[in-house]
């Protein structure tokens, strides 16, 4: 343990479980997206080569990419990735843009909070019926389960943000200026 985890405390241990849930995330996006590719490849090479293909192939293809998405986006809402229109809050001070930041973050917690709960009741009662897919036989709730959990996951990530903005531990967005200067020079003109 290093000085500054036993500083942070519980703040340093919630960063670390982020991190661990980063890596797991990230890593099975990936497979999931590799799964993806290799289904449709093998899929469309097996029905136009041999005349075979995997009979769930597309319906497994769609329950992943959902998997993707919404799992997936957690990771988006926790580095703040997601496209935005930041033009206002690029060009105000530190301390403003943590308040609109925070806003942000707030609405983003009550949206992926309401989500979360609809998506429970949608996947409760899909298991509960024992309603299957049509092509591949698996439960229907597992096409609504990926939205559950990437809502949650997103409504802590978001929970993350808005503590941050709270405590003045947001690292502040570049200004539109510092970015006109990282940029690279435009080519001369013809």
């Amino acid at each position: 343990m290093t000085a500054t985890d036993s500083e942070d405390g519980p703040r340093g241990l919630v960063t670390r479980i982020f991190d661990v849930v980063d890596r797991v995330v990230g890593w099975a996006v990936g497979i999931a997206l590799l799964c993806v590719a290799l289904t449709i490849f093998f899929n469309a090479s097996g029905r136009y080569l041999t005349g075979w293909s995997f009979l769930g192939g597309e319906e497994l293809s769609r329950l992943l990419t959902v998997w993707i998405t919404f799992v997936g986006a957690y990771g988006l809402v926790r580095r703040e990735g997601h496209v935005n229109i930041d033009l206002v809050v690029r060009v105000v001070p530190p301390r403003v843009q943590r308040i609109f930041r925070g806003i942000v973050a707030a609405i983003g917690l009550v949206a992926m909070l309401y989500l979360a709960w609809w998506a429970y009741k949608l996947t409760a009662f899909s298991f509960g019926t024992g309603q299957m897919g049509t092509t591949l036989k698996v439960p229907r709730a597992l096409f609504f389960l990926p939205v559950l959990i990437g809502a949650g996951l997103m409504a802590l990530a978001f929970a993350e943000v808005l503590y941050r903005a709270l405590t003045g531990r947001l690292r502040p967005l570049p200004s539109l200026t510092e970015a006109t200067e990282d940029a690279p020079a435009s080519p001369p003109a013809r």
